[in-house]
């Protein structure tokens, strides 16, 4: 309380308690606002380099599954695509019996987690090893009438196709297929040839960012088109995380070949997306 003291007046008084002025009030304010815009950048870009260190942990779990399955199962990985791209799409289809063997849904019980086809539709996962922190699906209005992602569930992670070059699309006329599983022995230069990358779940945003992908993150494996940008560096480039068949994580953003008339087809024998 304040202190009551004698007057020369004989009369007691009462100290006035300390207060701020108007100017010491500003001058306190404009010290904490520009505390604040020094620091929340560099808080920001810190969340951001944490959800993409988490993200470059998924992968590398992807990859110490996929090199527990291959040696077991004699130096092979497990195929690229699953049920998504049977006819019609999410069933068992006898056309496509490498479908079964699809790496998210043999890989996952390696990891402590179920089978990808063992979540009902409409109860997908999200989060944890299946998709990337930094990825969020658009509303279902944005994507194909035959993709709904917030009921068939969506991966921000996606498989190289070309591993397992099996598939038409693209090949030219005369050229054999590879095998439906890629045997790692058979691997030109693994440290550089990619497993696994984030891919878009903007539609606008794939085809070499010519847009035209409505079913983007749909699938388990995808082509060049479905490369992300997700992550920014310091510099403010955008680049995503890549799995090597080594199990090594790189972040790239030099991965489209902007020479190319269909940047999402490589040129045969590019070994960043080729094995041999």
């Amino acid at each position: 309380m304040p202190k009551t003291v004698q007057g020369q007046s004989g009369r007691s008084t009462r100290r006035t308690p300390y207060a701020f002025s108007l100017i010491e009030v500003l001058v306190v304010t404009g010290i904490v606002a520009l505390l604040i815009a020094v620091l929340m950048p560099s808080l920001a870009r810190a969340r951001a380099k944490g959800r993409e260190v988490a993200c470059a942990a998924h992968l590398r779990n992807w990859g110490q599954a996929f090199h527990l399955y291959a040696h077991s199962h004699n130096g092979f990985l497990p195929h690229t695509d699953d049920r998504a791209r049977n006819r019609p799409p999410d069933v068992y289809d006898p056309a496509y019996p490498e479908h079964e063997f699809c790496y998210i849904d043999v890989l996952p019980p390696l990891l402590q987690r179920p089978a990808w086809r063992s979540f009902p539709e409409g109860a997908k996962q999200t989060g944890d090893i299946w998709q990337c922190g930094e990825a969020r699906p658009l509303p279902d209005s944005a994507y194909s009438p035959q993709y709904r992602p917030s009921r068939q569930g969506y991966h921000s992670y996606a498989m190289n196709s070309y591993l397992t070059y099996d598939f038409p699309f693209g090949r030219e006329e005369g050229i054999e297929p590879y095998p439906a599983f890629l045997q790692l022995s058979r691997c030109k230069a693994p440290s550089r040839t990619i497993l696994m990358f984030e891919q878009t779940l903007d539609p606008a945003r794939g085809y070499g960012l010519q847009g035209g992908h409505d079913m983007a993150g749909r699938y388990t494996a995808e082509d060049a088109r479905a490369l992300s940008e997700r992550h920014a560096r310091t510099s403010g480039q955008l680049g995503g995380n890549v799995l090597m068949i080594d199990g090594h994580i790189e972040w790239r953003s030099d991965l489209w070949d902007e020479r190319l008339p269909n940047p999402r087809l490589p040129r045969r024998g590019d070994l960043n997306w080729f094995p041999y």
